[in-house]
């Protein structure tokens, strides 16, 4: 029947249509494209050996580059980004002597899955140990914080990495890391030794920060004949628009195993207080002093460190600082350099 055919394809016809018109007007849930940030930063020192135990190194002197960074920070969503940062070290060489660029971090960041403000993080990221101290200090270009000097921790671990707000605001956080212990390094022991991070984070004003933690490395690696290290750290920092300093302070407990009982818990102490006063908008001086009481029982002598800079600011992403470092321990003669030492971000 013709005009039943016709009748059929005018409904569907008007059929497509509508579906055609609601389809384009009902409201979408678009996903957001994912976005890439790619930057990084340098130092580069000339550095001038002003006096030494040595004497026939007196008056060494080079041009190098101490830190080089490329990094990409990656947003895929509200949830979740990361970052992929390479790191340059002109001590670090290969075998035919160049500089060998390695993983500095490498890690995936989900936002709020267990409430607001929290956030889970894997790969290998920073450690909660001193970042705040670090944040504060500010002049990493300069020289590392205390704990990072000395090797009583390393600033990047591979892990999985927990911080959640404890009040509301986010003035007090908790951290927590279950990691290799090994930095950047793969696992080398089968993987049975970790190392457990937890700090408490305080921010009580725009002003003060503050910050306490705890951190054990269990150690049964082939050879190594301690069981383990435990460390306390702590940090009492201000920073404002004038001034930024504070003072941070750890202390470190090594174990043996039985066969070496006679050996004792060894512990270590060190504390660090800095401070840096902004003069102007440009220019800036830096001051800081070390003390590490290197594990009982061990024949390194306590030692001091200093460290005097001054700051100016040509453009906002470059710094350029005259400095200098003094290293000395009891009844030897203080390792003195100056540097001149320039800091580009990009």
């Amino acid at each position: 029947m013709p005009g039943h055919a016709t009748s059929k394809r005018v409904m569907l016809c008007t059929m497509v249509l509508l579906f055609g018109a609601l389809s384009t007007s009902a409201p979408r849930t678009c996903r957001a494209q994912p976005t890439v940030d790619i930057g990084g930063l340098a130092y580069f020192d000339y550095t001038y050996l002003i006096n030494t135990p040595f004497a026939d190194a007196e008056g060494w002197n080079t041009f190098d580059y101490r830190r080089i960074y490329l990094t990409t920070d990656f947003t895929l969503s509200d949830e979740f980004s990361g970052r992929v940062r390479l790191e340059a070290q002109g001590k670090v060489l290969t075998e035919q002597g160049r500089p060998a660029p390695f993983v500095k971090d490498a890690y995936l960041a989900w936002q709020d899955p267990i409430g607001d403000g929290s956030r889970l993080r894997f790969g290998v990221q920073p450690p909660p140990v001193f970042e705040v101290s670090e944040r504060t200090w500010g002049y990493r270009s300069l020289d590392k914080t205390i704990m990072d000097r000395v090797g009583a921790n390393d600033s990047r671990d591979f892990g999985i990495r927990a911080d959640v707000s404890l009040a509301g605001d986010g003035a007090i956080r908790l951290a927590g890391m279950f990691a290799n212990g090994n930095g950047v390094s793969p696992e080398f022991d089968l993987g049975r030794g970790k190392h457990v991070y937890v700090q408490v984070q305080a921010f009580p004003n725009d002003v003060l920060r503050l910050s306490a933690g705890t951190d054990y490395e269990v150690l049964d690696g082939e050879g190594d004949f301690r069981k383990g290290i435990l460390k306390a750290s702590g940090f009492v920092g201000a920073a404002s628009e004038s001034f930024h300093g504070g003072v941070e302070a750890y202390y470190q407990r090594t174990t043996y195993d039985d066969f070496f009982a006679d050996e004792g818990p060894l512990s270590a102490f060190g504390v660090s207080a800095f401070g840096a006063v902004n003069i102007s908008d440009q220019t800036s001086l830096v001051g800081r002093y070390d003390f590490v009481e290197v594990a009982v029982g061990r024949s390194s002598p306590p030692s001091h460190y200093g460290l005097a800079a001054f700051v100016y600011r040509p453009d906002p992403l470059v710094e350029l600082m005259p400095n200098v470092v003094l290293f000395w321990v009891p009844n030897v003669t203080p390792t003195v350099w100056g540097r001149f030492t320039v800091h580009v971000r990009f």
